[in-house]
């Protein structure tokens, strides 16, 4: 089972507190603003398939275990898959 918003931000909070680095600096490191990395770890934006293993990888985690796993809508666009 993938980590819930809540999990996945303070498991990211805790790699950047270990890394001395701010959140603003990961957020460069992954390529994306800050606002961006906030909305994705919270949940609220689905990020990119790249984000979300960079994100994994920093934090030292699977990507699975961060994130659900995302199958093709019909319209082309992707949507969580049901737990």
């Amino acid at each position: 089972m993938a980590m819930t918003p809540l999990q996945r931000k303070a498991a990211f909070k805790a790699a950047v507190t270990l890394r001395q680095v701010t959140m603003a600096e990961a957020a460069a490191t992954l390529g994306v603003s800050y606002n961006h990395l906030s909305l994705v770890l919270g949940g609220e934006r689905a990020g990119s398939a790249r984000l979300e293993e960079g994100i994994a990888s920093f934090v030292g985690r699977e990507r699975g275990e961060m994130f659900e796993r995302r199958v093709p809508s019909v319209r082309g666009k992707t949507k969580r898959a049901a737990p």
